[in-house]
């Protein structure tokens, strides 16, 4: 508290953080009541890849052990559903998957998923 005081930049800095943080969980909380389980799965994988994504060849690597369980999980739904997806997105070439590890191919791809704009051959996310 006396370096807050002594310091009253540390303070807005740690309000600032926390309101991001609060906006970040509502957000999150927005889109597991309202959106469709492809945008939720979407906008995770362009969460995680922002956040650890690593450039490589094929794509941008999210670079940390990732489980079909976790994303379901982080996107309130099933296993099955996130693996039948993931599968789907990996047949059109949006991602490759393997064990513990997904490379997204097309981000371009996964963003019109995720804010549910018209996917290339006219097809719509859903």
């Amino acid at each position: 508290m006396n370096l807050v005081l002594a310091i009253p930049r540390l303070g807005l800095n740690a309000m600032q953080m926390m309101a991001n943080h609060v906006q970040d969980f509502q957000e999150r909380f927005r889109q597991l009541a309202t959106e469709r389980v492809e945008r939720r799965l979407a906008h995770a994988l362009l969460r995680l890849a922002a956040q650890t994504g690593t450039k490589i060849p094929e794509g941008v690597l999210i670079n940390m052990p990732l489980s079909r369980q976790d994303l379901a999980e982080m996107t309130g739904t099933t296993l099955f559903t996130v693996s039948r997806i993931l599968k789907q997105w990996e047949g059109e070439g949006l991602v490759i998957l393997g064990r513990e590890k997904v490379i997204i191919r097309y981000p371009h791809g996964l963003v019109s998923i995720a804010e549910d704009l018209p996917r290339p051959g006219g097809e719509t996310a859903g």
